[in-house]
């Protein structure tokens, strides 16, 4: 997993700016809580001292002895207070040393008077006071248990003949101490808990700051909302989240974050609550989850999209202090969010059909593409389903083109329903769609094709007076029935051309066809007449299945032929009739008996020129298939053309012939590609066109083709037949 792009370890930085600023914090409050004691001890030393001196029940010798002592507490305060004055930053053994003194000077004045008639105990109420504010509720409650402590038992004060003269007033003066501790302490930890939430604010602040100077200068556009979400997360106290923007044509995730820091898909037992989305997108307005376990807040809105910001939790719950850090977290990327809606915007609006709200050809192309570049994608197959609608010309003609896209937008939301979540549906053509399911097998596409003619018939929507919709689908999968994207689309085109050939209102799979082709006969021609391209592919399939050791021969020739022919200089024409003939230069196999001995059967290049002439296929195509095993200096065969007589194609396909069959092991020891390749330039200039030996020694150093070689045991492989990896 990535980390999302732009991210931070966000929630780390703000704890870390949270202890800076409570560092400061913590040290303005011991400073306040030195200059609270410096007034209190003034105000008891004023007292203090008027009641030692007007008391007449005190005699001389120990009122001076008193006023000595509040003397000394004087200058002790005097000493703070100077200190203070001069900008000290108390510490915490400052302060418990300023607290000691307080307690020994208090302790001292009850201890040289009355003892529990003192009225010098007032003085301990001085410690109790003042440590809630330096250390807190806990610390000033402790000192008033040591302080009552103390105070009862110093110097004796507490005896049994005391506590039976007046054992109210001694509990009495006992709890009030820890009354003050208790009330002291209550204020401060409510007024610590406002400066705690301050620190946050300010914490949060900070980050937020950062934040928009990282979206300004650093972040890519597109990136925003991966930025966005992964900071939405580490600022509450959300497990993971999601960016899900709101739009006519439904709810889409663009971004997702998890506490952890990473960008990961949310799991699929999370679904998307479209009620409170809807909800969300509609009022403006956050939505708490019935447990508070959910939150949904809108944080922008633009040219007909809201951005929803969706956070989950599961040990927790949701809070407004949560709803506030997502609030300044929207408030303060205003224009930034703004932007990133309108590339989203313009990017929906580029790679989406506007009529069906479906991803358009182009996107659908590069996705599919992008599927068959995964280095995984020899374990991660892919199924593609084509989709017609049958006999829209007429809804066109009888009811008109407004009836024909009402229709098209209904069974487009057909098949959106009756597909996955993660299945891509796009609209391929004027009346086709296509639907490619990703991480499934041939069996798990057939089905769902299935599932969308039923859910199609289920729907019964009307088209023309005496029709309803239904559909011709075709399947192909990969990585049995091709081996590109572009043989991925031509095979599910086949399919569906047998699917229409059948009746329409079905779902027909490329295996079908091809099993069809094989068992065809006299009718090949025919067939290939009549189809033509429509079919090339399914005919090389049934042409490679006559032998284990051919299985996928003519897809690998195809591939290969094509990378050669690019690297010799062919037009789009010329390329388009080489992959043509690289799909039917066996073709001559189906009306020749199968040889068990040879993989290449005697005269299957004459009945190939036969069937494919039959067919009206160009004539570039007719001539390489006759050709493509004409050597290049003729080597004696009768009737053979040599040298630059040889058509171009069919040089092309002679050197592809070898090689492929060279990297497969058919009919040879199975050699590495740069092996195949030195044992092909080996023939150049007798066997094969130099320039093209020269075509196939660039393509493979270049490695722009992928062999996709078979999985069959072959005797005496000499090497390991590593693919080349790189796509035309």
């Amino acid at each position: 997993m990535n980390k999302a792009p732009g991210s931070t370890p966000s929630r780390r930085w703000q704890d870390i700016r949270a202890l800076a600023i409570d560092a400061t914090f913590d040290a303005d409050r011991r400073r306040v809580g030195e200059r609270v004691a410096v007034v209190f001890r003034w105000l008891f030393l004023v007292v203090l001292g008027v009641l030692n001196n007007v008391n007449p029940h005190t005699d001389a010798n120990e009122k001076l002895t008193i006023d000595f002592v509040l003397a000394g507490w004087g200058v002790m305060n005097v000493a703070v207070h100077l200190l203070l004055a001069r900008g000290y930053q108390p510490g915490k053994q400052f302060s418990l040393s300023t607290m000691t003194l307080d307690i020994l000077f208090a302790t001292t004045l009850v201890y040289l008077s009355q003892g529990f008639n003192s009225p010098f105990f007032l003085a301990l109420f001085l410690a109790v006071i003042t440590n809630a504010v330096r250390f807190g509720a806990t610390a000033s409650f402790v000192s008033a248990l040591v302080i009552s402590f103390l105070y009862l038992f110093i110097g004796g004060s507490f005896t049994p003949s005391n506590f039976y003269v007046d054992p109210n007033a001694t509990i009495g003066k006992m709890f009030l101490f820890l009354v003050v501790a208790l009330a002291t302490g209550y204020m401060t930890r409510e007024l610590e808990r406002e400066r705690r939430s301050a620190v946050e604010r300010a914490a949060q602040a900070d980050s937020l700051r950062e934040l928009s100077m990282t979206l300004v200068g650093d972040t890519d556009i597109k990136d925003v909302f991966v930025v966005l979400t992964d900071h939405a997360v580490q600022m509450t106290s959300a497990e993971r989240g999601r960016m899900i923007l709101s739009s006519q044509e439904g709810f889409t995730v663009v971004a997702s974050a998890n506490r952890n820091g990473t960008s990961t898909p949310a799991p699929e037992d999370e679904p998307i609550d479209e009620h409170q989305l809807s909800q969300a997108a509609s009022t403006g307005e956050a939505v708490f989850a019935a447990d508070n376990k959910g939150l949904v807040v809108p944080i922008a809105s633009g040219d007909g999209v809201t951005a929803i910001l969706c956070l989950n939790q599961s040990a927790g719950n949701f809070t407004n202090q949560d709803l506030f850090a997502v609030n300044a977290l929207s408030g303060s990327t205003t224009v930034t969010l703004a932007n990133a809606l309108r590339y989203q915007r313009s990017r929906q609006e580029a790679s989406t059909d506007g009529l069906t709200g479906l991803v358009n050809v182009r996107e659908f192309r590069r996705r599919l593409e992008a599927a068959f570049a995964r280095p995984d994608r020899l374990s991660s197959p892919v199924s593609l389903l084509l989709i017609d609608f049958d006999h829209f010309k007429s809804v066109n003609d009888e009811l008109g083109h407004q009836h024909g896209d009402l229709v098209l937008q209904m069974g487009a939301r057909i098949v959106k329903a009756a597909a996955r979540a993660q299945d891509m549906v796009a609209r391929y053509g004027g009346d086709e769609l296509a639907v490619m399911v990703a991480d499934t097998n041939a069996t798990g596409a057939q089905r769902l094709a299935y599932r969308i003619v039923d859910a199609v018939h289920a729907a019964e929507v009307s088209t023309t007076p005496d029709q309803h919709m239904t559909f011709s689908i075709g399947v192909a999968s990969y990585p049995e029935d091709a081996f590109t994207a572009g043989e991925l689309i031509a095979a599910a085109d086949q399919a569906l051309y047998l699917a229409k050939r059948e009746g329409k209102d079905r779902a027909c799979t490329f295996p079908q066809l091809v099993t069809e082709l094989e068992l065809a006969d006299g009718t090949l021609v025919s067939m290939l007449a009549e189809a033509g391209p429509q079919v090339m592919v399914a005919v090389a399939h049934a042409v490679d299945h006559r032998n284990p050791v051919t299985q996928g021969h003519s897809s690998r020739v195809a591939s290969i032929a094509d990378a050669i022919g690019r690297r010799s200089g062919l037009t789009s024409d010329q390329l388009d009739h080489l992959r043509t003939a690289a799909f039917l230069h066996d073709v001559g196999h189906m009306t020749l008996a199968a040889d068990g001995q040879n993989v290449e059967a005697a005269g299957h290049t004459e009945e190939g020129e036969k069937i494919v002439a039959g067919a009206k296929f160009p004539l570039e195509v007719v001539a390489a298939v006759r050709h493509h095993h004409d050597r290049w200096d003729a080597g004696g065969t009768a009737g053979a053309v040599s040298g630059g007589d040889i058509p171009m194609l069919a040089r092309i396909l002679a050197v592809t012939e070898r090689f492929e069959a060279s990297t497969a092991g058919r009919a040879c020891v199975r050699v590495t590609p740069k092996a195949a390749q030195e044992q092909v330039a080996a023939g150049s200039g007798t066997e094969f066109d130099p320039a093209v030996v020269d075509a196939l020694a660039r393509a493979v150093r270049d490695g722009s083709f992928e062999l996709n070689l078979p999985e069959l045991a072959f005797p005496a492989i000499a090497a390991p037949a590593a693919p080349v990896q790189a796509a035309v």
